[in-house]
Parts: structure tokens; sequence; C-alpha cells
């Protein structure tokens, strides 16, 4: 027998006497009391400690932004403005301007404008995500029922838009007027330069989305370790926790460059994205509690003495500060300690390495 950490071999020779049969008598001798209490090394205490433990495994990430898109642009001529890589852009914000007047605006929908909106437009979708967006920004009465019918009243609201964004009010839609992206963006690349010629259909500009999140590469054989909406800890450079939440985990397995064994992608979103500030592409530790056990009795790790027999024991200080060892069952192991339990309770000394 040893104690975990070192201890010497004069304990190992008691417990071997006390120990027959793999029982531990619940009575110490004198002897073994004295013997017991007579360390080889300084030791101290520690005490029994009724608390919750947590099992927990870390992962490798990086911040980044979710998603990836483009920006086309639908308007010829020359580019007198472009956005900037990092700019956030939202509804209504001016994405671009051509030939120092045109200019296009960005609106929420799924489908690009392709066609001239006006009173004479056949019904359709990108109708009714021009009139959404138009209500969004107050253009259109917040009472109007959006439909897919270009009337009187989405011919109103656009040259309140208009006149509100200083272009020609003429209550149409031409294609380039508008881009029709799904939701706010984040410029992550500028293809053309000031001053370079617009051709429409080409790529302006690469984004993400605006939200941080981590993704890390988690081992296919062990993805039922995570699922969808459990609760992470993420710890960000500067040992800021931050809590997060498991927001997608990919379907299909993959094996990286490099890589032996195949991994699925997992996006972990943060629930106080504030609390990250500008830090994208860095690389974080994101921690994935595995078990917990509410109210168990720990010790220090160091405090276990491993039995030549088998199991662990526990050399406990009585109140006249006298020690004996006691049998302890060893259960699970955080960074704090390890869960034991055995004839004793919170609140009792044990002897541990100084």
């Amino acid at each position: 027998m040893r104690r975990l950490l070192g201890f010497g071999f004069v304990v190992a020779l008691v417990i071997g006497a006390l120990f027959i049969g793999n029982n531990l008598p619940s009575e110490r001798s004198e002897d073994a009391a004295t013997a017991a209490a007579t360390p080889i090394v300084p030791v101290s205490t520690a005490t029994i400690q009724q608390r919750t433990m947590m099992s927990t495994e870390e992962f490798d990430g990086t911040l980044g932004y979710a998603g990836e898109g483009v920006i086309i642009s639908g308007i010829s001529g020359t580019y007198t403005r472009l956005p900037k890589e990092g700019d956030i852009l939202t509804l209504g914000d001016k994405i671009y301007e051509v030939d120092g007047s045109a200019s296009s605006y960005l609106m929420y929908g799924s489908r690009p404008a392709y066609r001239l909106l006006s009173t004479d437009s056949p019904n359709g979708p990108d109708i009714k995500q021009l009139e959404e967006s138009l209500k969004r920004l107050g253009y259109l009465d917040k009472k109007t029922q959006t439909d897919r019918d270009f009337r009187q009243k989405t011919k109103a609201a656009v040259k309140r838009w208009e006149k509100r964004t200083g272009q020609a009010k003429n209550g149409l839609i031409d294609p380039g007027q508008v881009t029709f992206l799904p939701g706010d963006v984040r410029v992550t690349q500028v293809l053309p330069e000031l001053g370079t010629r617009s051709q429409a259909g080409g790529v302006l500009a690469h984004t993400s989305g605006t939200d941080l999140v981590v993704s890390f590469d988690l081992g296919a054989d062990r993805r039922d370790i995570l699922a969808v909406a459990d609760e992470v800890s993420v710890e960000l450079p500067d040992g800021t926790i931050a809590p997060g939440i498991v927001s997608e985990i990919d379907s299909v397995a993959q094996t990286l460059a490099g890589a032996s064994e195949p991994t699925v992608a997992v996006t972990i979103e943060l629930t106080d994205a504030t609390t990250v500030g500008d830090l994208d592409g860095a690389e974080v530790t994101v921690s994935v509690v595995r078990q917990t056990r509410p109210d168990v009795l720990t010790v220090p790790v160091d405090a276990l003495l491993a039995l030549r027999e088998g199991g662990y024991a526990l050399e406990m200080v009585a109140d006249d500060g006298s020690s004996y060892l006691t049998l302890a069952e060893v259960g699970l192991f955080d960074d704090d300690g390890v869960e034991v339990s055995g004839d004793f309770k919170a609140g009792d000394k044990v002897v541990v390495p100084a």
C-alpha cells in the first residue's frame, strides 16, 4: 500500500497489519493509533466537505462569426462608395453607391431582387418581403397587413422611404435599389476597389453573421456526449468564463486534413456575447460537464491511501489529535477533489501531505 503522491513505508506496514481479509476493524489498537499518528513526511489536515461535484472535459475551440454569405452588385456603373471590412450592415443601411447617386439598401428577405417592382408588377414573394421591411422601418403602417401585391399603399410607403433616404421619389423599386439578405451581416471581405466599374450580378463582398460563436471538432464516436441546448462554459484568452449553449452539431462526420479519425463540427452560441469583445479568431477552451453528483462528501485527492489489497483508506484525525485509518469508497473525481463514502461525515478531519 502507498499514499497517493508519496507516503512512507512505515504507513504501508501499519495498513498491511490492520487490513486482514480486506476488512478494516472499526476499533483501532493503541499501537496502530500511535503508528498512524507518527507520519514520516510533513502532514497537515483537510476537512471533509459536502458539495456538488462535476466531472468536466475540455476541448480547444475557436471564436468566430457564424454563417457565410455574399452581397451581389445589382447596379452597373462606377463604385463611388463601398462598405469596409468589419462593417455591420443592418436593415435599411446603404450598402454601396454607384456613379455618385444610385445606391443599394439592405432589406430583409430570402428572395433576391431581380425585377422592377411597381403597381404594374405581378404579385410575388419579393413584394411581400419588401413590404415587411418597409413596415419594420416605419414607412408602412404597423396595422397594415403585408401581402404579395404592390398596391397604392406599397407605392406610398416606397415614396416615404425614398424621400427620407434622398433618392428620386418615384414609388418604384429598381432591381439594384435594394439588396435582399436574410438578416444583418458583417462584411468580411470587399472585392472591388473604389473607382472600379461595377457589373450587375458580380460579387461585391463576402459576409458572415453578426454573432460571435465558438466552434470545435468532436470525435464522431463521441457524438453522444453533447446535445443541442446543452450548457457549456467557455474560457476566453484573458481567463474570463463565458456561458454558452450548444446551438448546432453537424449530422455528417468529416475527416479533416491531417486527422486520422472523423469528427463532427460543434457550434456554441454565447449566452452574453457582450462579454467577449472583438476576439474574432481567438483560441478558447470549451468545458463540457460530463457528470454531476449533488451533495456528496469530498476530500483532496492526496488524502487517499491506496491499499495493496485494493481499494482506499483515509487517515482520520480524532478529537484528541490522534489518527486512525478507515476504509473509503471512491467515486467521481474533479479538479477540487474526489468523492468518498464511508464511516465519516462532513466536517471530519483527514490527514494530507503538507
